[in-house]
């Protein structure tokens, strides 16, 4: 986290600290095989509770974390939306590691 670095898959991607937040959120989300909501990640991110949060603004952190890794297609593997339910971080837990 220091140096804003995340591996994935071997890959490195430098992020801003917001899009590395929401990546350790989404990647602590993977490990216990959760589904978070926008408002579940805006919540989390701001210390308030997820019901006094808008799902937009989580869902404005999502969008911004795939700007930040770039190629829109490997993105939306990397970063998946569940329908109706939130957003989950779509590859095997052995592969993230955060420098």
């Amino acid at each position: 986290r220091e140096e804003n670095a995340v591996y994935l898959n071997n890959m490195e991607f430098k992020l801003t600290e917001a899009a590395i937040e929401t990546l350790s959120i989404l990647a602590e989300a993977r490990m216990d095989d959760e589904v978070l909501s926008g408002s579940e990640i805006e919540g989390m991110i701001s210390g308030r509770d997820a019901a006094d949060c808008d799902e937009a603004a989580g869902a404005t952190r999502i969008k911004r974390l795939r700007d930040a890794l770039g190629n829109q297609m490997v993105s939306e593997l990397l970063v998946k939306t569940i329908a109706r339910r939130g957003y989950v971080l779509s590859i095997e837990k052995d592969v993230i590691r955060m420098i």
